[in-house]
């Protein structure tokens, strides 16, 4: 089982999710992925968060910690 993270800084842009897409599917199924985003509205995690539940995904959402980033 490999663990893969993905660092996400500032505001996610449209042509940005089309990269997340292509880093999620790296991902085997039995890999852990986390996702870090910091300063960022609440839309955008919830359509990370959509994104990878579409894509088969078991999404844990971790609301902001302290560090100003939302986990994923």
């Amino acid at each position: 089982m490999s663990e893969y993270h993905m660092d996400i800084n500032g505001s996610i842009q449209l042509g940005d999710y089309s990269s997340i897409y292509d880093y999620m599917y790296i991902v085997n199924k039995n890999d852990n992925l986390t996702i870090s985003i910091e300063n960022d509205e609440t839309q955008n995690v919830n359509i990370v968060c959509k994104m990878l539940e579409n894509s088969d995904f078991v999404v844990d959402l971790y609301e902001r910690q302290n560090d100003g980033k939302y986990y994923i």
